[in-house]
């Protein structure tokens, strides 16, 4: 699918795009029969054909649970503190080339970003570690690994040095997957059997570009939504995994200072769920 929208200067977060095809269970016509009280015509439905049941019996086999046949997460990590303990991981990918290049520019360049998060909501504790590779995303910072400890912060900055003050790191320490993705305000089942994405029993759902809360991008200019995918799980009532894919052009990504026109692609995927993680001040504090 490959729809182009025109943005206003600043889009917010929140971003795809499956176009939804919901599948139908045909219900027959109705006949009708010879008066059998001498007064009114009964109507009586058309009996339902041996392929009618089998459809019926394969929409309800893949239907996801009851609550679930629409879904909305205006950001893609709503609900997820109610899991307590978690694990996610966001990758963005860019491949295309600067718009207004330098002579020291090259034609092609290609970036990406990882950040990962672990939550433990229980003692107030979050890990987050940002690392790129090429500057589309980063605007030439570094890598980030952050800590928060209760009302204590924590980073070891490049140099070594440990950083204490709240102020400076508190933005990135408390850093919400939905401030760089987005989310979407509706989506519904794509009719694909529930398959284990993460380990966890999940639905596919899809959404139009209308209904995105669009990624942390600032452009001027149109975005092509090309793909994309998101998978809920149920008994957590949260996303598991969602992707999208598109085209950009003079565009501001992220925590990136100069525009960029090519393709990137956002995938959030969470695990873990449940299992208190691991966080300590990190070593040099």
């Amino acid at each position: 699918m490959e729809q182009t929208h025109r943005y206003p200067k600043r889009i917010r977060f929140w971003s795809i795009a499956l176009v939804v095809c919901l599948i139908g269970l045909m219900i027959g016509a109705c006949n009708t029969v010879d008066k059998l009280t001498g007064k009114e015509d009964v109507v009586v439905p058309t009996l339902a054909t041996l392929t009618d049941l089998q459809t019926a019996q394969y929409l309800t086999q893949v239907a996801p649970p009851e609550g679930f046949a629409t879904v909305a997460f205006p950001g893609i990590d709503d609900n997820l503190r109610t899991t307590v303990y978690s694990h996610v991981v966001i990758s963005v990918m860019f491949d295309g080339a600067y718009s207004e290049p330098t002579a020291d520019d090259p034609a092609n360049i290609q970036s990406t970003m990882r950040v990962e998060i672990w939550n433990d909501d229980f003692n107030v504790a979050r890990q987050v570690r940002i690392e790129f590779l090429g500057n589309v995303f980063s605007g030439d910072a570094s890598n980030l690994d952050v800590v928060r400890l209760s009302n204590n912060f924590y980073m070891l900055n490049p140099n070594g040095v440990c950083i204490t003050d709240p102020a400076k790191i508190r933005d990135i320490a408390t850093l919400q997957a939905a401030q760089l993705l987005g989310g979407v305000n509706l989506a519904q089942p794509t009719g694909r059997p529930n398959e284990l994405v993460n380990g966890y029993k999940s639905w596919q759902y899809g959404f139009t570009p209308s209904q995105m809360n669009y990624p942390s991008i600032q452009t001027t200019n149109a975005i092509d939504i090309l793909t994309g995918e998101l998978w809920v799980a149920p008994e957590y009532n949260v996303v598991v995994s969602y992707k999208v894919e598109m085209n950009v052009y003079q565009a501001t990504l992220l925590f990136g200072n100069r525009p960029v026109t090519g393709r990137i692609v956002f995938q959030y995927d969470v695990d873990d769920i449940g299992i208190p993680p691991s966080i300590s001040v990190p070593n040099g504090c």
